[in-house]
């Protein structure tokens, strides 16, 4: 496994407008120009609240012999910086907009998530070109209704299908997905609907392809995810409002200096204007996809408050904003200067991200869905049991539903995100498991 030691993130940058691409019809406001609702607010953050945001997924199993690629993608935390020393540039947080578009009904679906589930390092898989063995390329077998079936059993009423469609396009301008592919994306999304559960969509590791947040690409990159979406909106049109979309996954250059701290500028330029391609393009399509629930995201679903507060948010009542909160990093993850008991001494670290994801959206109106978040097993089950009772807790308070990050690995070497054996369909670490299910209720 490839590690990155954590980095001070320093962040509370001035909101900047956005361009928007190609055609389409959907009108944007950034967040730092909507007024604020109230709402119900019981934790207190005091000046040393602290944010630790990490996405790292390992591309690896150790249920099967099979070379596969690795990945990193972490975000650091910033560990007990004290806030007051967070700015680098005022934020422009006066409220400018007068329009409050409502999204109660977004609301109202996602209160119906208990807890969600993310089939990893499956369909987002990389390997086998563009056949369907790319499913199976980093070590894990086919998803099966049996699976979704033992995970619908546990508690968990609802999936994320994370999918990378990048080997699997034709060329421009058209980008063609595979039907053999898109049709092995439908199979798995009708093991989900067979058992009544809510489901979210996504387009996955086109990072390491063909989605990198350059400036001068912004209107083939927009172009691109376009044609992906209105492919997958019309395959699923007829879908209920059970089936979510959600258009990017950690949108970002790979590899840039500012890759896990929010980005750059016009790198979030060119994400409010994918957002919004997204956006259009699924709604161009009708049906039911008229007022399917749309997930966007910050610069590499970040819950940073530059990523956060430069969002620009389609004016459309059936929007929601994606973040990925693996928190506190050192905790959730090995990496040097990681550590593996929880004491609750570093919960103003939750409490702290969670605090920059009410200031910039719900605050505003606007619902927020923790697509990804988890804890790598380091022999610790006491101490992740107390993790998530304080985790779940919070979000709890805040109504933000959480999907865990399941790689299947949960001994030997890789990311150990692993809850259930996807060969044999037992749960590795049952009261691991069932604290996240109970603590979500």
């Amino acid at each position: 496994m490839i590690k990155k030691s954590g980095a001070f993130i320093l962040a509370s940058l001035l909101a900047f407008g956005c361009m928007a691409c190609g055609s389409g019809s959907s009108v944007t406001t950034s967040v730092s120009d909507l007024p604020r609702v109230s709402i119900d607010s019981t934790v207190e953050f005091g000046k040393n609240s602290t944010v630790g945001v990490a996405e790292t997924k390992s591309e690896t199993s150790t249920e099967a012999s099979v070379s596969v690629e690795t990945s990193t993608e972490t975000t650091a935390s910033t560990e007990t910086v004290n806030e007051a020393q967070t700015s680098t540039e005022s934020i422009d947080d006066t409220n400018k907009g007068d329009t409050q578009v409502d999204r109660s009904r977004v609301f109202d679906i996602l209160s119906q998530i208990n807890i969600g589930w993310n089939i990893g390092n499956t369909l987002d898989a990389t390997g086998g070109g563009n056949t369907l063995d790319a499913e199976t390329s980093w070590g894990n077998p086919r998803v099966t209704q049996e699976l979704i079936d033992a995970v619908a059993d546990k508690g968990f009423n609802a999936i994320r299908v994370p999918v990378t469609f990048a080997n699997h396009l034709g060329p421009a301008p058209d980008y063609t997905i595979n039907p053999e592919w898109l049709g092995r994306v439908k199979d798995v999304v009708d093991y989900c609907v067979a058992r009544n559960l809510y489901i979210i969509l996504d387009t996955h590791h086109e990072t390491n392809y063909w989605l990198k947040t350059e400036p001068a690409n912004q209107d083939a990159l927009c172009a691109e995810l376009a044609a992906i979406w209105t492919q997958l909106a019309e395959c699923f049109k007829d879908y209920d409002e059970k089936l979510m979309f959600e258009g990017m996954n950690e949108p970002r250059k790979v590899g840039s200096a500012k890759e896990w701290s929010g980005g750059t500028r016009e790198e979030r330029v060119v994400i409010n204007a994918m957002n919004k391609a997204f956006v259009d393009a699924v709604r161009a399509t009708g049906g039911n996809n008229s007022d399917r629930v749309l997930i966007i995201c910050g610069y590499g679903t970040s819950a940073e408050r530059d990523a956060l507060n430069e969002l620009e948010i389609p004016e459309d009542g059936n929007i929601a904003v994606a973040v990925h909160m693996y928190t506190p990093y050192f905790f959730t993850y090995i990496a040097d200067g990681s550590y593996s008991n929880w004491d609750g001494s570093k919960k103003n670290d939750i409490t702290g991200a969670v605090k920059n994801v009410e200031d910039a959206l719900l605050s505003k109106g606007i619902p927020v869905v923790v697509t990804e978040m988890g804890c790598q097993y380091k022999e610790n089950t006491e101490d992740i049991l107390r993790w998530i009772a304080d985790y779940m807790g919070v979000m709890g308070e805040k109504g933000m539903k959480c999907f865990v990050w399941d790689n299947n690995i949960y001994n030997g070497n890789g990311e150990k995100f692993g809850l259930i054996s996807r060969y044999t369909r037992q749960w590795y670490n049952e009261a691991i498991v069932d604290a996240y299910v109970s603590h979500a209720k």
